[in-house]
């Protein structure tokens, strides 16, 4: 842990300095009256989404559920093979990728295309509504909230034997 001016610069710390000042943040912005009359901060349809004008309700509920998917795809991919990339190829430290070199080179390639892509509909989704940035939003807690629940429980379960023994 980092310590400066005499402040443990904890994650515990940070990201509880961080959500007082995105609350205050959003305070402000609804103190500028930003959310009242808005096209973003509302619900269903009619949006835009990719240019195109979706005034069905069964297109948007549609269209979020993809783009619900697509978000913890995305999220399993950063948290599976983008970790892997950083402690299997590129901790010095790390004598093996648990893959052929091509695999290895492969997997890098496909996960910076996947990346690409999905930039373009995370820029499309998360700018038309609020309403894709809330399914974003669980999308990711959902995965990110499994995967490293198994992480800690192995942790735990591992420490506890060690007591125990």
């Amino acid at each position: 842990m980092h310590k400066y001016n005499n402040i443990y610069l904890t994650p515990l710390v940070v990201i509880l300095g961080a959500y007082i000042y995105l609350s205050f943040f959003i305070f402000i912005l609804y103190q500028l009256d930003f959310y009242h009359n808005s096209e973003y901060f509302r619900w269903g349809p009619p949006v835009i989404v990719f240019r195109k004008i979706v005034n069905s309700t069964f297109e948007f509920y549609f269209l979020l559920s993809l783009f619900f998917f697509n978000k913890m795809i995305n999220t399993l991919i950063t948290e599976v093979v983008y970790t892997w990339i950083v402690n299997c190829i590129q901790d010095p430290k790390s004598n093996n990728t648990y893959y052929s070199k091509n695999i290895s080179l492969l997997i890098i390639l496909l996960n910076s295309g996947h990346l690409s892509i999905n930039f373009m509909f995370a820029i499309n989704s998360l700018g038309s509504q609020i309403s894709f940035l809330i399914v974003d939003f669980l999308g990711n807690i959902l995965v990110i909230f499994y995967t490293n629940k198994c992480f800690i429980d192995r942790i735990h379960n591992e420490n506890v034997l060690l007591i125990s023994n």
